[in-house]
């Protein structure tokens, strides 16, 4: 009767000890393929950085959040809004060009570099930055400056980051470029390396049809343990307004 007892108790234990190693690994796993949480905020009620960023024109959100393309500036406001004052150092890819003759044009109605003078707004003591591969739309103001940079390129992408105001890290990054998968993570992967402690580095615009080829290869970082220091986030934020299939950010931490 008392081998009956510990044949039983020892088999428990394995089987207790399996299912703990399956929900740890599992958790591991796909921790990082949440959508909202741990982000809260109410992508139908206007912030004042949608205000900000509309009244720029950049199509990132406006006041009248409801109808905006995209509504990026409730879940931008929600993360940045403690962080308005600090001397942040900015960076976007992409300033938006209105030459026909560029993938992912404006529009002859877009304004370049609307969303860098939002983000120069909106964080008074911050240096903003941009790139982008139209060199005829570069600029620069007292707060802001912009450098060529085809994100397709490794060479343009090294050349970029070698510039000496480029050296140091960076608190926000945002891709808002080429929003093709190859061309996101070829950036990324050659520039993930700025990205300062506690700093926050988005892609912005990832269509649904390739969510799937991003799960994956954030899945392969994991498993290959290539970024330890960094958290993976899809945030699917829900509009009525966008008919491009495009209203998702992949949201990357820097927590240690």
């Amino acid at each position: 009767m008392k081998k009956s007892l510990h044949r039983y108790a020892g088999f428990l234990v394995l089987v207790l000890l399996f299912v703990l190693l399956y929900y740890v690994q599992t958790k591991r796993t796909y921790e990082p393929f949440v959508t909202i949480d741990p982000y809260t905020f109410d992508e139908t009620v206007a912030t004042p950085l949608c205000e900000i960023m509309g009244r720029h024109r950049s199509d990132k959100g406006h006041q009248d959040i409801t109808t905006s393309l995209h509504n990026y500036t409730t879940f931008y406001h929600s993360i940045f809004k403690d962080m308005r004052d600090k001397p942040l150092r900015i960076f976007e890819l992409g300033l938006g060009t209105n030459n026909p003759g560029f993938t992912h044009w404006m529009g002859e109605d877009g304004r370049p570099g609307a969303s860098l003078y939002g983000w120069s707004e909106f964080f008074p003591n911050a240096k903003v930055f941009g790139a982008d591969i139209d060199d005829s739309i570069l600029f620069q103001t007292d707060s802001i400056k912009t450098y060529y940079c085809d994100q397709t390129n490794a060479e343009a992408i090294s050349n970029m980051w070698s510039s000496p105001e480029l050296h140091e890290a960076f608190d926000i990054i945002v891709d808002d470029g080429l929003h093709d998968y190859e061309a996101n993570m070829h950036f990324f992967e050659r520039s993930i390396h700025k990205l300062a402690l506690h700093g926050y580095y988005i892609i912005e615009d990832v269509n649904r049809d390739q969510l799937p080829l991003f799960q994956q290869k954030v899945q392969e970082y994991i498993e290959q343990e290539r970024y330890p220091t960094l958290r993976f986030t899809f945030v699917d934020i829900p509009s009525t307004a966008n008919r491009e299939n495009d209203n998702v950010l992949l949201v990357v931490y820097k927590h240690t």
